[in-house]
């Protein structure tokens, strides 16, 4: 029987996995500076050997999820102890490059409340309110509802309470929840939605909700 022929390509991918085991069998006995050289190594190989290819094997994803994490949470330790900022935007950068290779919901959830965090304590909301949507979106769908509504009741300004507000007004239908409950939900949303927009002036947004309003109703009566 003919051996299957070993290409440059498999022995790459071995040695890169090989590689990482090595890492991962001397880490508690590294400083947390030489493990971010080893794992640096580590990510430099892929790029030169590796990154070409269209497609990863699940080792090779789980690998670079969990150097790209690590690194970060090197960084993200560090940042928090001396409280430097570049530190952060260092452990923001692997973070968010490891949530490409992230295979679950839970390793991404935990990539995200790391990023949370990180942007809670450099001040930058725009980048905040986006973990916090994707953190939202990583939910099953019968989930993503009460995700939004836990997000909107701890919004820190309106504007970003009814962004929460209109994404769950999105999701109301796929709770697995009975049809009156869905609309009393609506109907919810609706009236923290008219008060907001009515506040901030937006009058076409208001009588979009009010609209939406008195139609649940009517299916309701």
């Amino acid at each position: 029987m003919l051996k299957p022929a070993v290409t440059k390509t498999d022995n790459a991918e071995s040695r890169f996995l090989h590689l990482y085991k090595i890492v991962q069998e001397r880490e508690k006995y590294l400083s947390k500076e030489a493990l971010v050289v080893q794992y640096s190594a580590l990510l430099r190989y892929f790029m030169k050997f590796l990154q070409q290819k269209e497609e990863y094997t699940a080792n090779v994803a789980a690998i670079l999820y969990w150097t790209y994490t690590k690194l970060g949470d090197i960084y993200y330790e560090d940042a928090l102890q001396n409280q430097d900022n570049s530190k952060y935007f260092l452990a923001a950068e692997y973070y968010n490059q490891s949530l490409a290779y992230a295979r679950s919901a839970e390793e991404k959830s935990r990539v995200l409340l790391a990023l949370k965090d990180i942007y809670y304590y450099l001040n930058d909301e725009d980048a905040y309110v986006r973990v916090e949507e994707t953190w939202a979106e990583n939910h099953d769908k019968e989930d993503k509802f009460a995700a939004y509504m836990l997000l909107a009741q701890n919004a820190e300004t309106p504007q970003v309470k009814a962004q929460f507000l209109e994404k769950a007004l999105n999701e109301v239908m796929g709770q697995d929840e009975s049809f009156y409950a869905k609309y009393q939900d609506t109907l919810y949303i609706c009236s923290q939605l008219a008060a907001i927009y009515e506040l901030q002036g937006e009058k076409e947004k208001a009588l979009r909700v009010k609209k939406l309003r008195e139609s649940t109703l009517k299916l309701l009566n």
